[in-house]
């Protein structure tokens, strides 16, 4: 069965092909032309992660901030050797890899973004890494792979933390669906790598070949080890492999090192709202949206987002049989301790509601007459209609309001349940009730909202006022016509609330 699987690697892997031509290596070439500097410039600009999750620490070597010290190659050598000697990483140091090093010390920020991240991710993948056997120094990838955005997808259409492409990411149980994308999941992509690059080494028994192969699949490194008359030598065959994979092993070795020597350098790292300790997970046995959970739990509906990418339509397919696991701050997870009974039973009481009125709408009346009515049916006759979900709304409501069945608006829009999300947008067809006047907020009524001003102070979030006056964010950028999250000190914001 294990050789049956190398096999399968070998041929489900070379879906991730460079696109470059096998050349000699270009000792003058300028590592920021690379597709690897491409890659790692853009899942730096796209900032999954805003600022207001981040605060800035002190240098432990009390540097002043716009201090850069010097360097020169006989440090580096010195510093590279002592990488390798804790490592059963190959690293070296040479011309490459001097470059890499350059080009990321000169991203003093993101790198210092990167140093905070890794107190998020860092332990996950050394706990799956040490499970599978594979040198914990391997975790650096992620940096060179995704520039640790868990929601980082490439031209080619790979994805996640570990770029996974949707083929290889079946093989190693990473599953798409319409809800649910296990690429963006970082605790399942991370066990998937781990898996992956253990798989790697039994063909090759040479981490730097593991990592050539995971860059670019294992049939392209056999091509180059067998014009190389069967050498497995990452650094002796380097030269055969395409332009891009000759620069994946070196912009490792530069990954690596700045991750662990930033504090020299003078590079402030800033660290994240949230690291690993302090995150929990809660298994989630029933379907809702992420706005649902969160009006239960009381978790900001962003920061579920933050830490659950995987959900790529905010909703928790959830069943008795199949749960689904939530990542959150543990504070939040004692609160789901405390109402998931409470969580479910509301879900139970809505499905309820909305069975009565499908059975309103179908003319079904006290004494168990029925009356003839102008439904709808699933082909889709009459007014064709494209309904915005406000909050608090259920199927079972917009039905009522188009004179049409639960059933039918699932079978227009392809359900396969009954959950829906604000923003979502409906097909439904048939005549809105005379009586029906959308909601635009996230309150009932308008005469029962009043207008008060907050002025933003230091430290202050979105979610944190939002938090204060019992809205949503976005009441909060709707109201104030904001743009983005970022807030300024003595900004005045308008909050609607419940009078």
């Amino acid at each position: 069965m294990k050789y049956l699987m190398l096999i399968i690697i070998i041929v489900f892997s070379n879906l991730r092909v460079v696109a470059y031509e096998t050349q000699s290596n270009d000792s003058t070439i300028d590592v920021s032309t690379t597709d690897i500097a491409a890659i790692f410039d853009k899942m730096t600009r796209e900032k999954f992660f805003n600022a207001e999750h981040f605060t800035p620490e002190a240098n432990k070597y009390n540097y002043p901030a716009n201090f850069i010290p010097e360097y020169n190659d006989s440090l580096l050598i010195a510093r590279i050797q002592e990488m390798d000697e804790a490592s059963p990483f190959e690293y070296q140091f040479n011309e490459d890899v001097k470059r890499w090093i350059t080009f990321y010390i000169s991203k003093r920020y993101f790198v210092g973004r990167l140093v905070g991240l890794t107190m998020m991710y860092y332990p996950l993948f050394e706990q799956a890494f040490d499970k599978y056997n594979v040198p914990l120094e391997m975790k650096h990838l992620a940096i060179v792979e995704s520039a640790l955005n868990p929601t980082a997808k490439s031209w080619a259409g790979a994805a996640g933390l570990w770029q996974f492409m949707y083929k290889t990411g079946l093989l190693y149980d990473l599953n798409i669906t319409s809800y649910v994308d296990d690429r963006f999941d970082p605790m399942k992509a991370t066990e998937a790598a781990a898996h992956h690059m253990n798989d790697l080494y039994a063909i090759y028994h040479d981490w730097a070949l593991v990592l050539a192969a995971y860059n670019a699949g294992p049939g392209t490194i056999n091509r180059a080890i067998k014009r190389a008359n069967g050498e497995t030598n990452y650094w002796k065959i380097k030269h055969l492999l395409p332009r891009e994979t000759q620069q994946y092993v070196p912009a490792f070795i530069g990954a690596s090192y700045v991750i662990t020597y930033f504090a020299e350098h003078n590079i402030a790292v800033q660290k994240p709202e949230y690291i690993e300790w302090e995150l929990d997970t809660v298994s989630v046995k029933a379907t809702m949206s992420f706005n649902f959970f969160s009006s239960i739990v009381g978790i900001p509906e962003d920061e579920m987002v933050l830490l659950n990418p995987q959900y790529i339509r905010k909703i928790i397919p959830g069943t008795s049989s199949h749960p689904y696991l939530i990542r959150m701050p543990q504070k939040y997870a004692l609160v789901f301790v405390e109402k998931e009974q409470l969580m479910y039973d509301s879900l139970k009481k809505a499905a309820t509601v909305d069975s009565a009125m499908v059975a309103s709408n179908s003319g079904t009346t006290n004494n168990n007459t029925t009356t003839t009515t102008t439904t709808t049916t699933t082909a889709g006759t009459g007014t064709k209609n494209y309904h915005t979900v406000q909050n608090g709304e259920t199927l079972g409501t917009i039905a009522s309001v188009y004179g049409t069945t639960v059933s039918n608006i699932q079978a227009w829009n392809s359900m396969k349940s009954t959950v829906i999300y604000p923003g979502q947008k409906l097909i439904v067809y048939g005549s809105a009730s005379s009586t029906y006047k959308p909601n635009n907020g996230t309150n009932n009524g308008s005469s029962n909202l009043k207008t008060v001003y907050y002025t933003v102070k230091q430290g202050d979030t979105l979610w944190k006022i939002s938090s204060l006056y019992g809205v949503s964010v976005d009441d909060i950028r709707k109201a104030n016509n904001l743009k983005s999250d970022n807030l300024q000190v003595g900004q005045k914001l308008k909050i609607h609330k419940n009078s």
